[in-house]
């Protein structure tokens, strides 16, 4: 399958990843509601992520309180590729790697593409036109993309939708614990690499990651204006304090780094 590179002037995949001063000025400190786990149908993560094409449908928990589900990880290399024919990503060699160097636009086109393979409506589109090969090019692509709340597909979770479920009901710094060693993988700990998901502690609803191994895409874009995507949770090669879940920032929606990557929701209500 042909590649989704839509963007002009991409900021490429350093070294290094997410530049260290554009993040610090986007930090961002958020609050959000808290709600206690209950009653959730609980997934057994471990063992679909051991089968060779496991659906994302089997790993989507629904979040107490709440009119969606999310992945119970990131959305790794093999899951990506599956659905898009390509694997970008520049750590690869182990199972359930989370896939990396994707760009907003590459996220919400997966999304699209994820919908249509298993039956459901795409969310997203540019005048109308949900195919993703034909929405063309540009540096202002991401601002021509509509959601379509309406429809009952995968997209990316709203900033608040992520917060709220990192939080996992718990009054934590990080996403399950207040010890970022047992949940998260991040500079001091990650060997300069990413991680197989899914290796840590769990927070309380069950979801993996949500601090560390990847930056995580959201929808929201930048409130002073720009081609900015919001994105959370920190990763593998930056600090802990930007893996506390009120922690984020803003990131041209068409670049792509090695920290790079994404989980997926749906809304249960439609």
């Amino acid at each position: 399958m042909k590649s989704l590179k839509k963007c002009f002037s991409l900021a490429g995949g350093r070294k290094s990843g997410l530049p260290f001063a554009r993040l610090l000025c986007a930090l961002v400190m958020l609050t959000v509601p808290l709600t206690t786990s209950c009653g959730q149908k609980k997934v057994d993560v471990q063992k679909v992520l051991g089968k060779e094409n496991y659906k994302a449908s089997s790993l989507m928990i629904a979040v107490p309180g709440q009119n969606f589900s999310i992945l119970a990880t990131e959305v790794t290399q093999e899951l990506y590729e599956s659905v898009m024919g390509e694997n970008p990503s520049e750590f690869k060699g182990e199972k359930n790697l989370p896939v990396e160097k994707v760009s907003w636009v590459d996220a919400v086109s997966f999304c699209n593409e994820l919908s249509k393979k298993e039956g459901l409506d795409p969310v997203y589109s540019i005048n109308g036109v949900t195919n993703v090969y034909r929405w063309g090019v540009g540096n202002d692509i991401s601002e021509k993309i509509e959601w379509d709340e309406e429809a009952n597909g995968y997209r990316l979770p709203t900033l608040e939708e992520w917060q709220y479920a990192a939080k996992g009901g718990q009054e934590f710094k990080y996403s399950g614990s207040d010890n970022l060693d047992e949940v998260g993988w991040y500079v001091e700990n990650s060997d300069r690499k990413t991680h197989p998901v899914a290796q840590k502690k769990p927070n309380g609803y069950g979801l993996y990651d949500m601090s560390g191994n990847v930056w995580e895409w959201c929808w929201d874009s930048d409130p002073y204006g720009s081609y900015d995507r919001y994105f959370c949770g920190g990763s593998w090669n930056y600090g802990a304090n930007y893996c506390e879940v009120g922690n984020g920032g803003w990131l041209d929606a068409c670049s792509t780094y090695n920290s790079q990557g994404f989980r997926i929701v749906r809304s249960t209500a439609k």
